[in-house]
């Protein structure tokens, strides 16, 4: 049993040609992953009234849920593709590998640092506590603002260097800045009501759209 366990001594070598097909495919699977996960952020909207509150779109942002039963989903998803974003392209030396660094880097300071309390009914977080809840709130809007901005920044980037759909990838980019703008008007004026949510959620999808058009679903699913 312990033989099993026990390290190969030696390292095959790296795959060239067809061989090297399935880890093609487990990296654009990743990618496929990446974007189911950005489809399902939005859709605790109808998750939480489900299982917890009973009332939909109940909260006046998606980082409110932080606050619901669905806390665990939103930040471990934030986490998920942050941590992707980071990573993806990380050793391509590319515009479009910083900005997604940045972007993943962004995501995590949200999950990391909650949005403000919806009331004195909810308790300080420790992070909170220690730092004082307008600080933890400024990093927080702040990230968020920097994440939907790099979004824009990677779909104009899969437009312009990309050989296909190029229109999909710009229009999805203008829709994330206008949503950006939308989310900034509504943050400083409090209006229209529920602004904030319809730009968190036109923002996700708009992204999730160009970044699932980018998926090579011909050899994920093609013969090996």
């Amino acid at each position: 049993m312990l033989k099993t366990l026990w390290p190969r001594a030696t390292v095959k070598e790296r795959p060239e040609g067809a061989a090297t097909r399935p880890y093609v495919r487990s990296y654009i699977f990743m990618r496929l992953a990446i974007g189911i996960l950005g489809i399902a952020l939005p859709l605790q909207l109808f998750a939480e009234p489900l299982f917890f509150d009973g009332q939909p779109f109940l909260r006046g942002s998606l980082s409110a849920y932080y606050y619901s039963g669905m806390r665990e989903f939103f930040v471990g998803v934030l986490w998920a593709i942050g941590v992707f974003l980071v990573t993806y392209k990380v050793a391509e030396p590319s515009r479009e590998s910083r900005a997604s660094t940045y972007a993943g880097l962004a995501a995590i300071l949200v999950a990391l640092f909650p949005t403000e309390r919806p009331g004195d009914g909810f308790a300080l977080t420790p992070l909170q506590a220690q730092l004082g809840e307008s600080t933890v709130e400024a990093i927080h809007f702040l990230s968020a603002g920097v994440f939907i901005a790099l979004l824009a920044l990677i779909s104009f980037y899969f437009g312009r260097f990309g050989r296909t759909r190029r229109r999909l990838h710009y229009t999805c980019a203008g829709i994330i800045v206008a949503a950006l703008a939308l989310a900034a008007f509504a943050g400083i004026t409090g209006e229209p009501d529920k602004g904030l949510l319809v730009a968190e959620v036109l923002a996700v999808l708009a992204f999730t759209t160009s970044w699932l058009a980018k998926v090579e679903f011909d050899v994920l699913f093609g013969e090996t």
